[in-house]
């Protein structure tokens, strides 16, 4: 009864794909009472075939679990063989990756609507959401062919996230956790210290599949002596054992490290070509036996440059693509000019959904900026106010979008169950008559020639934007001319991502652009919206990230933080709404009543429509995605988005490549 409760508030209606779509079935007798069908036999890739052949594999029979998961293809039972061709940006680029290649206990559906098996053929849920019992495959195997049990789950949670030196910073579903218990090899339990309804939001989003305990033991000081673990530590790169475990569990670089992922790297990221080659011991068929994946290979280019990538998309040297093109592509703009190339180049062009809240936000550096008085000038609502008045969506939607998106403020979708159309509309008019009153109430005077605005010191009033990728330079690029009537100067600089994640880390921004995502499904990785909840922090509220984890850990640990020289904590009045905000967060947390959810919920929206911490554009536009004609199994329709690590909901594992 409570699992289904939790699945109520989970619905995203506003996208239904209709029509032909992938599933899956635990096992492969859920599949016979289902269909009254029976797969009889297990097959294999002819390369694997070979290498059972030449005694250096098992037979398929022996590297799947006994019962593995069934997936029906989205159109026709595949083909095996070929390379998948794709681009990227390098090592900066590593979080594509787990978007076409990942392992979860449980995974959302194609839809987004609810959860379906993964690693974890079934699972229950008791005690009204306080604990979680995952029952896995038994059998199953890691890539190199070692039996993979619940001690690997035991070993993530208590060795490595339990390690305040390997993870300092704890998620913030860790904060809630008493125990994890292992009953036996194919059974783990979660136990929270009270009722926690949005757990299996994490763990579809997140995988909690563990780490490979019987490889990884010998790098960690509570299985190997230090004297050597030291011995394996290279001088120059690895200066603690830290640094060599990080080196050794890094899924995009450590070729060594056993995965459950259906494809394993085989070259070095840094090279030009970064391969993946598929995993024999995936533990999942098609309806006909077929182990999957079906494509051999996964080869992805370098490249440095967006125009590049869509010069090779249009001239048909991409077998499947999504990221750069439309996820980090040059946006909307671009499909005309896919769509004219599309015959040439042997592709089609398909026109997927985002749940953008906003395609680009501006956050401002309101907790920790590196001028302090232009800092007092942003922490004033009526500034924020006054930008946002003063920008132009719908025509920022014709131009750069063809009319494809929505004007909005940066908020949650139409299609989310958190969706408050007040604060869709927050200031979100163009109206620069009303943002200039908001500035000359502030007292922000013209200079002499009434050419732009001056700070309290005297010094115009100007900052600098930092984004990065072509979508951002275009849209601000278009904001700086609307601001300029209202006397704000701004400069747009594009960075690369890992310069731009550096420079948020450091503080080092006045403000910085990005897309507000996860706005379909905002309870599953809530980073724009409650400080301190996640791992990571947005732009907006960055400096006092840590002042509001150690607020949701408790009396304690915020004590302890306080007492911190370099501690950043709110002024007064923005502190008073943060704490409200916060404590909203932790009654969330603990409520296992959907409709309780929704009401907090719009004590959530009411706070930052009121606030308006973050400044959006437009959104729920169209991310177009590119795919060969011989390419095939890929969705026509889809939903993307962050939750659901787009296109994973597509299930790449039964993509394939038709063969001459």
């Amino acid at each position: 009864m409570f699992m289904r409760k939790v699945f109520v508030f989970l619905l995203v209606s506003l996208f239904i794909v209709i029509g032909l779509s992938w599933s899956v079935y635990a096992t492969p007798e859920d599949y016979y009472k289902a269909t009254g069908k029976r797969i009889e036999k297990f097959n294999e890739a002819p390369m694997l075939a070979e290498l059972v052949k030449q005694g250096k594999l098992p037979p398929v029979e022996q590297r799947l679990p006994k019962e593995p998961l069934v997936v029906v293809p989205e159109e026709s039972v595949g083909q095996y063989g070929g390379t998948w061709r794709r681009v990227w940006k390098g090592p900066s680029d590593r979080w594509g990756i787990p978007r076409i290649n990942q392992a979860s206990l449980v995974f959302w559906d194609k839809n987004g609507e609810k959860f379906v098996p993964g690693v974890a053929k079934s699972w229950d849920i008791l005690e009204n959401g306080k604990v979680y019992v995952f029952y896995l495959r038994e059998g199953m195997k890691w890539s190199d062919g070692h039996p993979y049990t619940s001690e690997d789950i035991l070993f993530w949670v208590d060795d490595i996230l339990g390690n305040d030196e390997l993870t300092p910073a704890k998620p913030a579903w860790y904060r809630l956790l008493d125990r994890v218990e292992a009953p036996d090899p194919y059974t783990v339990k979660f136990v929270f210290k009270q009722p926690y309804a949005l757990f299996l939001l994490q763990v579809a989003n997140r995988g909690f599949t563990g780490s490979p305990k019987h490889f990884l033991k010998q790098f960690h000081p509570n299985y190997t002596p230090m004297e050597e673990i030291e011995k394996k530590m290279v001088e120059g790169v690895h200066n603690t054992w830290v640094d060599l475990f990080n080196d050794k569990s890094d899924f995009l670089e450590s070729l060594d490290l056993p995965v459950l992922t259906p494809w394993k790297p085989v070259t070095d990221p840094t090279e030009q070509f970064y391969i993946l080659e598929r995993n024999p011991y995936f533990w999942a068929v098609d309806i006909e036996g077929n182990q999957l994946p079906y494509i051999d290979r996964i080869r992805h280019e370098y490249v440095q440059s967006s125009e590049v990538i869509m010069l090779k998309a249009i001239s048909g040297e991409i077998d499947m693509q999504w990221r750069h093109i439309g996820l980090l592509g040059p946006g909307p703009g671009v499909l005309p000019l896919l769509l004219e190339n599309a015959k040439s180049g042997g592709y089609r062009v398909l026109r997927w959904k985002t749940d953008n809240g906003s395609v680009s936000m501006v956050m401002l550096n309101i907790s920790d900026p590196p001028d302090p008085v232009l800092g007092e000038v942003f922490r004033d609502v009526r500034f924020r106010q006054a930008l946002s008045l003063a920008i132009n969506r719908e025509e920022i939607n014709e131009i750069l979008f063809n009319g494809l998106a929505e004007p909005r403020q940066a908020s949650f979708v139409s299609g989310s169950p958190y969706y408050d159309p007040e604060w869709e509309k927050a200031y979100a008019e163009y109206d620069p008559d009303r943002a200039n009153k908001l500035l000359d109430e502030m007292g922000l005077k013209w200079d002499s020639r009434h050419e732009y605005r001056l700070l309290p010191d005297g010094r115009p009033l100007r900052f600098t934007i930092q984004v990065t990728g072509q979508t951002h330079v275009d849209v601000w690029t278009m904001v700086k001319e609307y601001w300029k009537q209202i006397g704000v100067r701004v400069e747009i600089e594009n960075l690369e991502r890992s310069l731009y994640d550096s420079r948020l880390s450091a503080h080092d921004f006045d403000a910085q652009a990005w897309v507000m995502d996860r706005a379909s499904q905002p309870l599953v990785d809530p980073l724009w919206i409650i400080p301190g909840s996640t791992e990571y922090a947005s732009a907006w509220y960055i400096g006092w990230a840590d002042w509001a984890g150690s607020y949701l850990e408790g009396e304690e640990s915020l004590k302890e933080y306080l007492q911190q020289e370099d501690a950043i904590v709110p002024p007064e009045g923005i502190k008073e709404t943060l704490e409200k905000l916060l404590d909203v967060w932790k009654e969330i947390q603990n409520t296992s009543d959907p409709e309780k959810i929704k009401e907090l919920m719009k004590e959530v929206t009411k706070i930052h429509r009121e606030n308006l911490w973050m400044i959006g554009t437009v959104g729920e536009d169209i991310s177009p995605a590119i795919v060969k004609n011989n390419f095939k199994n890929v969705p026509e329709e889809l939903v993307t988005a962050t939750p659901f690590f787009s296109p994973w909901n597509a299930m790449p594992i039964q993509f394939y490549i038709e063969q001459k």
